[in-house]
């Protein structure tokens, strides 16, 4: 045989190769790959939603950074008729949707109350992009100083004031669900999800700025609300 015949027949041989593997389906390997890129891409929403709404079956208070108290599991509030400063009524389901900033006092609203309308409306406003999905709500203990009261909030327009049910042991008991061991209420900063649970809790004089770090998580993770 000859140089050349040997040449064409060792091409032939390799067209034939190469017409098989052309002719072979696409390898199952390929398949796998694909589907665990697919898999290591959807992991993390994965794994955030199930946390999210799993989050009662989870203990993280030894593992977290956050500044406030975690409520764990939360509580859902009571979905009770609420009398608001225009004496118009809702109910707290009706305010679910948004992230709430809720602190509880008297109409006399002394120091650290004043200090706490005035950090909720600052930290909303420091929540820049993600001012819209977060309102501030007082719930009124008494109404003995009404008319001083409702002259303090004409500087904090758009606050949700929240009146006592006059003998309604329903309000009392909802005030109380914010009580983390027992402790007084008053003047305390509390935090509701979207989805009406009291999740966060602060105590008198907690630092605004470190309050705000903790919301700015909350509403960078949670795409609720």
């Amino acid at each position: 045989m000859t140089i050349e015949q040997t040449m064409n027949k060792a091409a032939g041989e390799q067209h034939d190769v190469d017409q098989k593997n052309k002719n072979k389906p696409v390898a199952k390997k390929s398949n796998n790959i694909l589907w665990l890129m697919i898999f290591l891409f959807a992991l993390p929403n994965l794994a955030a939603f199930y946390f999210y709404f799993n989050r009662d079956s989870f203990d993280f208070s030894g593992l977290t950074t956050n500044y406030g108290t975690i409520i764990s599991p939360v509580r859902q509030l009571d979905d009770i008729a609420l009398t608001q400063l225009d004496n118009s009524v809702v109910s707290m389901s009706s305010l679910q949707g948004k992230w709430l900033m809720v602190t509880v006092g008297g109409s006399d609203c002394k120091e650290n109350c004043q200090e706490n309308i005035y950090k909720m409306r600052q930290i909303r406003k420091a929540t820049g992009e993600f001012y819209k999905r977060v309102d501030r709500v007082f719930f009124l203990t008494d109404t003995n100083k009404l008319p001083s009261f409702k002259q303090l909030l004409t500087e904090y327009q758009g606050m949700r004031v929240i009146l006592p049910a006059e003998q309604d042991g329903d309000y009392q008991k909802l005030l109380s669900t914010f009580s983390v061991k027992g402790e007084s209420v008053e003047d305390g900063l509390y935090f509701i999800d979207p989805l009406g649970n009291y999740m966060m809790a602060y105590p008198p004089q907690a630092e605004a700025k470190k309050i705000l770090k903790d919301l700015m998580r909350l509403l960078k993770i949670s795409q609720i609300g």
